[in-house]
């Protein structure tokens, strides 16, 4: 009968949990649990550092993820702000660019298409360039071109419906009625072979100097007076010829244009 209790396990496992709590309850198991402390407390101890720096590892694991992904916001946020930043200067730049030309002409105010440059071709034998505007934005054939400050750019001889050429007044083609405005000589602009700019056709014994300035005279019908071409850069006068001529210093770079003006018709 007994062998047969002991040989069912739950019983017996009972039996042996019962004898254990009855020796603890009399201190009998006191040696053997220092025995078992000692032999198994090294490692118990080396397990729980390794939890500890398991844990440690997590941690900062974790933290590097949290940094990562806080780093890309930020950098996102950058991006973002930078963005805004070169707008807010770009429309900055785009009023005042606008403010220059108030008061184009005294006493007019005529209709302006600002317009991006979008290609160019200065070889020897076309200066020309491309804009972004053409016939649906109000562009016309033969409008007049210009940049901030009242400065002629040129004419517009070709129009897309959303481009525009404009034939530079250093094109070799290009001819602009013009004045000296001091002492108020009557000239033509046009170009030396494309290199660069000259007024011709001004009468011998007129008095021109060097640094004088150089404007539309309105004459033709063409280009509105009062635009600015550049100023005298040097005076070619031989007394055997009938007219003199000087050289112009243009009022800008041409082959830094970026944005100009289109005058509505």
């Amino acid at each position: 009968m007994l062998k047969k209790i002991f040989s069912h396990s739950f019983i017996l496992s009972l039996l042996i949990i019962v004898g254990l709590i009855f020796f603890n309850s009399q201190g009998w198991l006191k040696i053997p649990q220092d025995i078992f402390f000692r032999l198994t407390g090294f490692g118990q101890k080396i397990s729980y550092q390794i939890a500890l720096k398991t844990n440690d590892l997590i941690d900062f694991l974790t933290s590097i993820n949290k940094f990562n992904q806080k780093n890309i916001q930020l950098t996102k946020e950058n991006e973002e702000l930078l963005s805004q930043l070169v707008q807010l200067k770009e429309m900055a730049r785009e009023n005042e660019f606008l403010r220059q030309q108030i008061g184009l002409v005294s006493g007019e105010s005529p209709q302006l298409i600002l317009a991006n440059v979008i290609g160019q071709n200065l070889s020897p034998f076309e200066k020309c360039l491309l804009i972004n505007q053409g016939a649906k934005d109000g562009v016309e054939e033969k409008a007049v071109v210009i940049m901030a400050g009242n400065f002629l750019i040129g004419q517009v001889i070709e129009v897309g419906s959303s481009f525009a050429k404009v034939q530079l007044i250093i094109d070799p083609n290009s001819r602009v009625n013009a004045l000296i405005q001091e002492s108020g000589v009557a000239g033509l602009v046009k170009s030396n072979q494309g290199l660069n700019l000259t007024v011709d056709l001004i009468p011998q014994g007129e008095t021109i100097k060097e640094g004088q300035t150089v404007v539309t005279s309105g004459l033709a019908g063409i280009f509105p007076s009062g635009l600015l071409i550049g100023q005298i850069s040097q005076v070619v006068s031989i007394d055997v010829q009938v007219f003199q001529e000087a050289k112009i210093e243009p009022a800008f770079d041409f082959k830094k244009l970026d944005k100009v003006f289109v005058i509505k018709n």
